[in-house]
């Protein structure tokens, strides 16, 4: 199992975009040092909700200042770049960390983004995926040609090329039943993250996307399988409250954000509809229960093992800096998570190991 922090990187009241900015680059800092795996980092423009609007830029200077985990993005909105340009900077990312970068990929869902870079909404289907297979002929091959709806390119090669053979892993943000399966049938990665969706509906996605691996041939084993939510580890039931209503905070400024039924895609309108609705009645106690993984460390174990049982996932990615929760317990639970959670199942792992078991046989020949 693989742990990762979540960055959303939003202003809240009081704060400055500097020392958000700032403060992020310092919790990832520790959170390499803490032990953990990956770090990602949304893409978002023009609010506050998010103001990192080029992840990749920002990925440089975690580079430099960490040692060994893995940077990834969750998720970079094609639609709004250049592949071509796109790729130089994923590749010279992936050239200055040795390789430590994985890149999360979606099509986006905000209209005011989409109306700020005058891309209209309704080609973002068509955009994402011409996008997306530009990124990967420049970042897998030499020379390439490309001719798409919308994009077209010929013999182009793009420079540098990157440090990882065939360029960095590419996950693509997953959300429908539809989506699970074509992508496993293409022997695609996902990354999910699925606020308030049963868990009963995200176990059919994913028995749906291993079904279709399966089917055609492809190796799950192999692949990484992400599961992100909003996490706070600790004692106490002042800071439990005070993390879910962090998250509920975080839910209902979603609510203003997402898609009214007039902007969105006529295909889409009834989803985002009924998350709208669904935030706008939604209650602190709801959000206690079902917005996140909330407890003591014990509580957050047991919660990541159901996960792991149910769904299968492998790469366990937490929110723990909740937007608008206190920075200092927003830091103590990521340290209470490192010290207390992730150890949990690296012990697991090494007793399953097979140099574990050859231990074990070998006492068992001595003693005998």
């Amino acid at each position: 199992m693989k742990f990762g922090i979540m960055n959303l990187f939003p202003v809240s009241d009081g704060a400055s975009d500097h020392q958000v900015l700032r403060e992020t680059l310092e919790e990832i800092e520790l959170a390499d040092e803490l032990g953990f795996d990956s770090v990602w980092l949304a893409e978002h423009h023009f609010s506050k909700y998010g103001i990192l609007g080029s992840p990749v830029s920002f990925a440089m200077a975690i580079a430099e200042r960490t040692k060994r985990i893995t940077i990834g993005t969750a998720v970079l909105v094609l639609p709004l770049h250049n592949p071509l340009r796109l790729a130089e900077d994923i590749a010279a990312l992936d050239v200055l960390s040795g390789g430590r970068v994985a890149i999360g990929v979606g099509r986006g869902y905000q209209p005011a983004e989409f109306a700020g870079f005058g891309i209209p909404l309704e080609e973002s289907k068509t955009r994402y995926q011409e996008t997306l297979n530009v990124l990967r002929l420049a970042l897998t091959q030499e020379n390439f040609s490309y001719h798409g709806e919308i994009l077209r390119y010929d013999n182009v090669t793009t420079y540098p090329r990157p440090f990882t053979p065939g360029g960095p892993p590419i996950l693509q943000g997953t959300v429908s039943p539809e989506s699970f399966r074509e992508r496993g049938a293409r022997g695609e990665a996902i990354i999910t993250s699925p606020n308030f969706t049963p868990l009963g509906i995200m176990q059919k996605n994913f028995d749906l996307y291993r079904t279709a691996m399966e089917e055609n041939g492809h190796d799950i084993s192999s692949y990484d399988l992400p599961f992100m939510q909003q996490v706070w580890c600790g004692e106490g039931e002042e800071g439990l409250h005070e993390a879910a209503q962090a998250a509920l905070n975080y839910y209902r400024t979603v609510g203003k954000v997402i898609p009214g039924s007039e902007e969105a895609m006529e295909q889409e309108r009834a989803y985002y509809e009924a998350v709208a609705k669904n935030i706008k009645l939604l209650t602190l106690e709801q959000t206690l229960t079902h917005g996140g993984n909330f407890g003591s460390p014990q509580k957050v174990i047991d919660t990541i093992e159901m996960l792991r049982e149910q769904l299968g996932i492998n790469h366990y990615i937490g929110w723990l800096r909740i937007p608008s929760l206190d920075r200092r317990t927003a830091l103590k639970s990521m340290e209470e998570f490192a010290t207390k959670v992730i150890p949990h199942f690296r012990a697991q792992e090494k007793a399953a190991s097979p140099e574990s078991a050859e231990s074990a046989q070998s006492a068992e020949a001595v003693a005998g």
